[in-house]
């Protein structure tokens, strides 16, 4: 197959699983990379003294899950994190004053919310809501079956506001208003918990990934032309020919970024793109002298004032690397606030955060990272989700090739892993079979 010459757009783990396969199968493949670094909206920072993911952080669902035999192979360190609390104390969770919650009672908020939404999927005790109640927030208003918020402690009130309100703002990287409940249930979710990486990163599977892969940076693509028995791709370094191309970049820059195709998408998927959602998801990770909280808790929450507010979530990397950094994360419309702050105003409001929650005495950090892929060009955002107005074949008609040499990779194209590493893992392995056959059918 070295006669067929395969064009990647993209380096993230879409990209470099597509080359890989194909360049198992012999074919020609060259990966164009806008970015000065490979690996997308995934990268790790090793500068606060630990391995920190700023993008994607997690490998969610490690069992039947394709990353965790890469891990294995490229030699990173996992870490379980309980999300659910389920050890009973891996989340701290403070009040709006500052003072800290009963962790079990919060807990049992969240697990009453997270009971009361599994009641809605075919229960015969409690009819589904109209189907008007598109957004989660027009599913909060028609109410939850089986909860007397009145009845509930005031520890138990804020655990069922976070994993009810805030919660689903971090997992898809929007707001209640936005996120389509129903197909936002569509995601499958892997067993056996969330793998973070603090023995490497991502940043290890990447370059395991990349290794005999001929990729070049620095080469952002800006127009697809695929009339032809050929197809051209033109980028800032001039244009380039292949038989085919496959393009992984992301949601937000195919939404609104400088990459045009000739001839014009189809219209369907072209209205496709258009419905689903881009969502925002920003980090700051916060080195300090020493360490000023407890190591045992994975998480920290703070609940604030607001029905969401800021700096309300909190990732303890002490915890599992014994370094004292924390990040603080933010979604959605947060996230898009936080990035118009410049670096002093984001991490005075850390401060003022932290110092309200350990005391006065907390120092102020020697060293900070933080992200901006809602500003980045070459993502324009964080991961995908079902917007409201979306429809549940967007992704398959994202996923679709067209004219038999233009192919497409990426988390937000795929039906059930949507906004993850090993759902762009799995479309980039998908892309490349496209690929093949449509090789085998010439």
């Amino acid at each position: 197959m070295a006669d067929f010459q395969v064009i990647v757009a993209g380096a993230g783990m879409a990209g470099l699983a597509a080359a890989h396969t194909l360049q198992t199968a012999d074919f020609s493949v060259k990966i164009l990379e806008g970015r000065d670094r490979i690996g997308g909206r995934t990268y790790t920072d090793s500068s606060l003294g630990a391995d920190i993911d700023l993008g994607a952080a997690w490998i969610h669902g490690p069992i039947g899950n394709p990353l965790t035999p890469l891990a294995v192979q490229c030699g990173v360190g996992t870490a379980y994190t309980d999300f659910a609390n389920d050890r009973g104390n891996s989340i701290v969770p403070f009040a709006g004053d500052g003072r800290r919650l009963d962790t079990a009672a919060f807990t049992r908020g969240g697990h009453l919310f997270a009971g009361a939404l599994a009641h809605l999927s075919g229960s015969i005790l409690h009819p589904p809501p109209p189907l008007t109640a598109r957004s989660l927030a027009d599913l909060y208003a028609h109410g939850l079956p089986g909860v007397d918020l009145g009845s509930l402690s005031e520890a138990e009130r804020l655990g069922y506001h976070f994993e009810s309100v805030i919660g689903p703002q971090y997992e898809d990287a929007s707001d209640l208003d936005l996120i389509d409940w129903r197909l936002s249930q569509t995601y499958l979710h892997l067993p056996g918990g969330d793998l973070l990486l603090p023995g490497g990163g991502y940043s290890r599977i990447v370059q395991g990934m990349a290794h005999g892969l001929d990729i070049q940076t620095g080469m952002a693509v800006s127009h697809i032309d695929y009339r032809d028995s050929t197809v051209v791709v033109h980028t800032n370094a001039g244009p380039l020919t292949a038989d085919f191309i496959i393009v992984t970049v992301p949601l937000g820059v195919l939404q609104n970024g400088p990459i045009t195709f000739r001839p014009t998408l189809p219209a369907a998927k072209r209205k496709a793109i258009g419905r689903l959602g881009m969502g925002n998801y920003e980090k700051i990770a916060l080195q300090f002298p020493r360490t000023f909280w407890p190591l045992e808790p994975q998480w920290f929450t703070y609940l604030g004032h607001e029905e969401t507010p800021l700096y309300a979530a909190w990732l303890n990397i002490a915890h599992f690397t014994e370094q004292p950094v924390l990040v603080a994360t933010h979604s959605g419309s947060r996230a898009q606030q936080i990035n118009r702050f410049s670096d002093e105003e984001l991490i005075g409001g850390c401060m003022a955060t932290l110092r309200l929650l350990f005391g006065s005495d907390v120092p102020e950090p020697v060293a900070y990272a933080r992200t901006g892929w809602g500003t980045d060009p070459f993502s324009l955002g964080s991961y995908s989700y079902y917007k409201v107005g979306s429809r549940a074949g967007d992704r398959a008609l994202l996923a679709q090739g067209v004219n038999g040499r233009l192919f497409f990779a990426g988390e937000a194209t795929h039906p059930r892993y949507f906004g993850t590493v090993h759902g762009a893992y799995e479309t980039g392995v998908r892309a490349a079979r496209d690929v093949l056959a449509a090789v085998s059918s010439k």
